[in-house]
C-alpha cells in the first residue's frame, strides 16, 4: 500500500515539473504569436504608387498636401485572375488634421486580400477655418443634436469632405482600365471623420458616373438619418461602446434606421471596452479584418 502511495506521488511531482516546465514555452509562444500578428508587415505583399492627382489642386490649400487631392494606391501583388474590387478608405482627423499616409499598415493588410485600396486626401475645411463649436468632439459626443443638426462649420466640412470624394469616385471609374479596377464592386470607407464623409457620400449624395456598392463604417455618424436616399447599400459598422468623441448612440440609430428601411445585408458590430481611434483600429486590425472581407464578398 505504502509502495503504491510513493509511486502515486512520484507521478504526480513528474506531472506538476512537466506543467512547469513547458508552461512559460507555451506561453512565450503564444504572447511571440500575438506581438507577430500585431506587428506583422504586408507591405511585401502589395506594390504602393503615392500623390496621384485625382482631381484638381484646390486653390485654398496652397502647399498644404493633406488638404490636397491626393491618393495613395494599394494594389496587391501577382497576376489577378479577375478584376479586383476596389476599397476607398477616407483618413480621420476632425476634418482639421490627419493625411493618407496614417493607417498604411491597414490599407496595406486590405490590399493583401486581392482589394485594390485607394487613401485619399481631401479639403480640411476645419484646418483652414476655425470656428468655435464646429469640432466632431463639440457635436457628437454626447450623442445625436436634439434639433438634427451639426454647427454649420462641421455640417459644410462633411458637405465638402464628401465633393471631394465623388471625385476620387470618378478617378476610379476613369482609370479601371489601367488598374483592372471593378467598378460595380466599391466599397467606400473611413475613420472617423472619414467615416463620416463615406456615409454621407455613400448614403445620401445623388450621383451617376459610379455607385458605391459597400460601406465600412469605423466609428462615424450622420448628421441625421432623414439625409439618407441610398437606404438600400449595406453598411457594416464597427463602434466601440467607450467611445467618448463620437458616440456610439450613431451607430445604434443608423443601424436601426437601415433596418425600418429594409435593408436586411447591414451589420453592426459593437466592441465591448473599446475606445475611439487607436484602440478601435487596432482591434479591427488584428481581430476583424477578416469581417470586413467577408462582408465584401457576401454582397458581391
Amino acid at each position: 500500500m505504502k509502495s503504491n502511495i510513493i509511486s502515486e506521488n512520484r507521478v504526480l511531482m513528474l506531472k506538476v515539473g512537466l506543467i512547469v516546465l513547458v508552461l512559460p514555452i507555451f506561453l512565450s509562444t503564444i504572447l511571440y504569436g500575438q506581438e507577430k500578428k500585431e506587428n506583422a508587415d504586408y507591405s511585401s505583399l502589395v506594390n504602393v504608387e503615392q500623390d496621384i492627382r485625382y482631381a484638381t489642386k484646390p486653390d485654398s490649400v496652397n502647399n498644404d498636401i493633406s488638404s490636397d487631392r491626393l491618393l495613395d494606391l494599394y494594389l496587391p501583388k501577382g497576376i489577378q485572375p479577375t478584376k479586383l474590387p476596389v476599397y476607398i478608405y477616407i483618413h480621420g482627423g476632425g476634418f482639421s488634421g490627419g493625411d493618407k499616409n496614417q493607417h498604411k499598415a491597414f490599407c496595406s493588410k486590405l490590399a493583401s486580400y486581392g482589394i485594390a485600396v485607394i487613401a485619399t486626401n481631401y479639403r480640411l475645411y476645419l484646418k483652414h477655418n476655425k470656428i468655435a463649436g464646429a469640432s466632431c468632439r463639440a457635436n457628437m459626443s454626447k450623442g445625436l443634436p436634439p434639433s438634427g443638426k451639426f454647427n454649420e462649420g462641421l455640417h459644410n466640412a462633411i458637405k465638402m469632405a464628401g465633393e471631394d470624394a465623388i471625385l476620387a469616385l470618378n478617378w476610379i471609374k476613369d482609370n479601371s482600365g489601367k488598374y483592372n479596377f471593378d467598378t460595380s464592386d466599391i466599397t467606400i470607407s473611413g475613420g472617423s471623420a472619414g467615416a463620416i464623409t463615406a456615409l454621407f457620400t455613400g448614403l445620401c449624395v445623388k450621383y451617376s458616373k459610379v455607385k458605391v456598392k459597400n460601406i465600412v463604417n469605423l466609428w462615424g455618424g450622420l448628421e441625421n438619418n432623414n439625409q439618407v436616399i441610398n437606404s438600400k447599400i449595406p453598411v457594416l459598422t464597427f463602434h466601440g461602446n467607450k467611445d467618448d468623441l463620437i458616440s456610439v448612440e450613431y451607430a445604434h440609430s443608423l443601424h436601426r434606421f437601415l433596418e425600418r428601411k429594409g435593408n436586411k445585408a447591414s451589420k453592426l458590430v459593437i466592441m465591448d471596452g473599446i475606445g475611439h481611434g487607436g484602440p478601435a483600429y487596432k482591434e479591427v486590425m488584428n481581430n476583424k479584418m477578416e469581417t470586413i472581407v467577408n462582408f465584401i464578398k457576401e454582397n458581391k
